[in-house]
């Protein structure tokens, strides 16, 4: 089954309030039926103090739609909409979308620590 990431790369001043955006916005899917949404990833720039990579991951669910295209149709929510603008509201600048079509994955089981 392939896999999809979109991307968002950002610039932020308040780390935990993009920590905070993302928690409540899990929780909030917890409570919803998002078909192919995996879950998000955030990832701090080490060489750019204050850049940001948000990744949301999806996978085919329904059998007729691709995993790039049960993320668009979660882009096309309502929901998802009022979350970009807190995220653009939060974000020092331009917001730059990137989106991956996943072609390998190294297989991770359990904790991530002892695999």
């Amino acid at each position: 089954m392939m896999k999809f990431e979109q991307g968002i790369w950002l610039k932020c001043s308040d780390p935990d309030a993009l920590v905070q955006l993302l928690a409540a916005w899990d929780l909030d899917q917890a409570a919803t039926h998002v078909m192919g949404y995996i879950g998000t990833r955030l990832l701090a720039d080490r060489d750019k103090p204050g850049s940001y990579l948000i990744l949301a991951e999806f996978a085919e669910a329904d059998g007729d739609l691709t995993a790039a295209e049960e993320a668009e149709r979660n882009n096309q929510r309502e929901e998802t909409d009022q979350w970009a603008q807190k995220l653009r509201a939060l974000a020092d600048g331009e917001l730059t979308w990137t989106h991956y079509d996943e072609l390998y994955r190294t297989g991770v089981t359990g904790d991530l620590r002892t695999g």
